[in-house]
Formats: structure tokens, C-alpha cells, sequence
């Protein structure tokens, strides 16, 4: 029986933007192989350090779910990673997996 290859996705890039008073003030886009090694490098570093830090979070972010997700159709691209809204200080910040 022939099988088809599967079509994996794979997404390019983490779209970043940020709004301050309804105006945009940043908006950037980040290869996802960069973010990617860049994850686990943080994870690497992270874990040889005796005094935990802000890096301890990563543990728990692993995008190989996503992609997974993604791969099976739970989920597509665009994908919101993240949207935080901050009202007292008029910001937004929207992370995106493109």
C-alpha cells in the first residue's frame, strides 16, 4: 500500500506587536528557527545555573506541541500565541505564529 508524505507544516516566523495608546510601536518578525534554537538554548543555559532566574520559564515552553498541532489540523497558521492587554497603561502585545 503506497503512502502519501505527510505535508508537514512548518511555520517562518514570530510576529511580534505591540501597541501603546491605540498606536503602533513595534512590530516585528523573528524567524521561528531563530526563536526556536533560541528556546533552547535559553533552557540549556538556564538549567546549568545554580541561581534560577527569569530563563526558569522556559522550561515549560515546548513548541514541538504546537507544531504537532499544528501538523494534525488542531490548529493553523496565523496561530495567536499570546495577547495581553495591559488598560492602565493603554498597551497591547500580540505574538503571533506565522
Amino acid at each position: 500500500m503506497n503512502q502519501q508524505p505527510l505535508n508537514l507544516i512548518k511555520p517562518k516566523s514570530i510576529h511580534i506587536e505591540v501597541t501603546e495608546n491605540g498606536i503602533l510601536i513595534s512590530n516585528v518578525r523573528i524567524p521561528y528557527f531563530i526563536v526556536q534554537k533560541g528556546l533552547k538554548l535559553g533552557q540549556i543555559i538556564n538549567n546549568k545555573r545554580s541561581d534560577k532566574n527569569e530563563l526558569d520559564r522556559l522550561k515549560d515552553v515546548d513548541m514541538d506541541v504546537i507544531i504537532e498541532y499544528l501538523n494534525n489540523g488542531e490548529i493553523s497558521l496565523p496561530c495567536l500565541l499570546i495577547e495581553v492587554d495591559e488598560p492602565d497603561k493603554n498597551e497591547h502585545i500580540k505574538i503571533t505564529l506565522e
